[in-house]
């Protein structure tokens, strides 16, 4: 049964006296930060809205459970279950065949039928239910007539960049252009990693599509958003593709050869570039390395969910833990200014000169300083950038 971490306690209210006047097994994480975990889908995508996880001893007990849950809890909000099959249109109940017990390097274990060889659990679309079993929940078994990779009638998706519970990123083919072009589709998804204030990945990507259109207005380095539709319950914004590489990958910490030289180059690109923005009245809030695009001598930046006008209080914190002001961190609102740009600025240019994460003690990040031959005048704006002097600065 799906939840988020927002109907997680109504869920499973209506939920409890179900399951256990049927002394039916289940398990359910112990903490909402856990679900939020889990609908993450960074650590594992095939458990993002797995809240509560039912064991049937039958099918006949599947199909009793199965009607009086969903029957309990319709209604209610929860993101997509990946590679299960819904119960009902809307429902919050899924299903699925699985192994209990997975091998010891921790590859999926098997389906054991009644009679004959052993089947790889494999989550993956369309493998709910084993092709050796009919489907109890079914009458009869329902071919999918959609034409694979088309997402409307002139796009095809053939790559899929990344998935997480909030959506997922495509490479995809416009056919509705001459010649046809390559575009990135950026998918937000009802319900999809709902956050503490509400907004899920659908919010998200609505928010990003207005981002990105003040921003190209004001003459920043952005995608250009092709088109913007609602297909499903999800939205989604088909995106000029960029060219160039990031400045480092997504896991990626550290340049290849940290300088100073270097760290003063990347500083010198990227700091008008930021007053520009906060010039116009925006703070990106999500300015990491592998959101910056190199091509030749040009930058130009990607991801703009969590930005927002700069004097804007009322939101969580946003961007990776390395690049957050720890300042910032586990608060349920920010300060007005430009502290998380600032901030951010500051460790890449660490990162790009020391090879590494700045320390937060000040006598720690002078060692490195020191160790590494960092000029003074770098160092100075470095450490006012990872301070607190121009966090607050306001923009009019």
């Amino acid at each position: 049964m799906s939840a988020t971490i927002l109907s997680a306690a109504e869920v499973f209210a209506r939920a409890e006296p179900i399951l256990r006047e049927n002394d039916a097994l289940f398990k359910v994480p112990g903490r909402l930060e856990l679900l939020k975990s889990l609908n993450s889908g960074l650590g594992d995508f095939s458990q993002v809205g797995k809240f509560l996880t039912i064991y049937p001893r039958s099918a006949e007990e599947a199909l009793r459970l199965a009607r009086e849950l969903h029957r309990a809890t319709r209604g209610l909000p929860g993101p997509l279950i990946p590679f299960n099959a819904r119960y009902r249109k809307e429902s919050l109940v899924y299903y699925r065949y699985g192994a209990f017990h997975r091998s010891v390097d921790g590859t999926p274990g098997f389906i054991h039928p009644l009679k004959g060889r052993r089947y790889r659990d494999k989550r993956a679309p369309g493998r709910a239910v084993p092709g050796w079993l009919k489907d109890p929940f079914q009458k009869s078994r329902v071919n999918n007539p959609k034409r694979r990779g088309l997402l409307l009638r002139d796009l095809l998706v053939f790559k899929a960049k990344a998935q997480r519970g909030k959506g997922g990123v495509y490479e995809a083919v416009d056919l509705s252009v001459l010649p046809v072009r390559r575009v990135i589709v950026k998918e937000g998804r009802r319900h999809g990693e709902t956050n503490w204030d509400g907004r899920d990945g659908y919010a998200l990507v609505r928010h990003e599509a207005q981002v990105l259109r003040r921003l190209r207005a004001a003459g920043l380095p952005v995608p250009e958003i092709f088109r913007e539709f609602t297909k499903n319950g999800n939205r989604y914004l088909v995106l000029e593709k960029l060219e160039g590489r990031p400045l480092l990958a997504a896991k990626q910490t550290q340049p290849s050869r940290p300088s100073w030289r270097g760290a003063e180059r990347i500083l010198g690109q990227l700091e008008p570039l930021l007053s520009k923005m906060h010039a116009a009245g925006w703070v990106w809030r999500d300015c990491k390395p592998s959101h910056i695009l190199v091509h030749r001598s040009t930058v130009r930046f990607i991801d703009f969910e969590g930005a927002c006008p700069i004097d804007q209080t009322r939101l969580l914190p946003w961007s990776s833990p390395d690049y957050t002001p720890p300042s910032s961190r586990g608060k349920f609102s920010r300060r007005a200014g430009t502290l998380e740009d600032d901030y951010a600025l500051g460790v890449i240019a660490f990162q790009f000169g020391a090879g590494k994460f700045p320390p937060a003690a000040a006598h720690r990040r002078s060692a490195l300083y020191r160790r590494t031959g960092c000029p003074d005048h770098l160092r100075e704006k470095i450490d006012r950038l990872l301070g607190s002097k121009i966090s607050r600065r306001r923009v009019r």
